[in-house]
């Protein structure tokens, strides 16, 4: 089984009523048309579907396992919010599973039709903007890059780990790149040292390179959401220090 994230994967239409249901409101949400904090009940989605309550709602119980939404008691659901603690954690277990994924995969090795897929992958010619009319298709080959190599790691658990991991981080850079739409250099480059590196079928190399990646991608990320309004203006308080009598 291959796992793909969502921006990758195709508009099932032979899928259940909940599974539509559930597709749509998690692009939706992913891609900003529902924003964090957005208030919504499950009347509202079934009018907008044209579904029955009964699909709606374990979709979004499902959408509220994935962290996407969070019920409120009585009083439908809210679109969760973005922080900058918890965009932090994401970045950094994206490292740890994507690093480790890449040292499988360059000890295994992938086939030559996804070998050949990276090296077209690795190929960006437009650096400037990375916000604009073609932000989908750029994260749709990051993506598509990175799932190539979380399953060439042969790791099923890890592999569908690392898609999770993606899906919750596309919102957080569509934040991001709302906030801060340059590009910086370097990102082929980061790509051809991790394909070389698998092509050379040497795992400690592919891991530093995938470190390498996506602690640069981190970095970028933090600092785009540090220019956030919500961020810069909240007044910093002291911690809580007990006081010995």
């Amino acid at each position: 089984m291959r796992y793909q994230p969502a921006i990758l994967q195709q508009e099932d239409a032979e899928g259940t009523m909940m599974d539509r249901a559930y597709r749509r409101l998690k692009r939706e949400i992913i891609e900003m048309q529902r924003p964090p904090g957005q208030h919504f009940t499950e009347q509202d989605v079934a009018a907008v579907l044209g579904l029955s309550k009964t699909p709606v709602r374990e979709a979004l119980a499902r959408l509220h396992r994935d962290g996407l939404v969070t019920p409120q008691p009585r009083a439908g659901y809210v679109v969760s919010t973005i922080t900058l603690g918890d965009a932090a954690d994401l970045c950094d277990m994206r490292t740890l599973l994507q690093s480790e994924a890449a040292a499988l995969t360059a000890q295994r090795g992938l086939p030559d039709r996804e070998r050949a897929r990276l090296e077209e992958l690795c190929v960006d010619e437009e650096y400037g903007q990375l916000a604009g009319p073609h932000l989908d298709e750029r994260l749709r080959q990051n993506y598509e890059f990175e799932a190539i190599v979380a399953n060439g790691s042969g790791n099923q658990r890890l592999a569908a780990s690392i898609v999770s991991v993606f899906d919750e981080i596309e919102r957080i850079v569509r934040l991001a790149v709302t906030l801060s739409p340059t590009m910086p250099p370097g990102r082929t480059e980061q790509r051809r040292a991790i394909l070389d590196a698998i092509v050379a079928r040497d795992p400690v190399a592919a891991r530093d390179a995938m470190q390498r990646r996506t602690q640069a991608a981190r970095r970028e990320i933090i600092d785009a959401l540090t220019r956030s309004h919500s961020v810069t203006s909240t007044p910093i308080s002291l911690p809580d220090i007990g006081v010995d009598g």
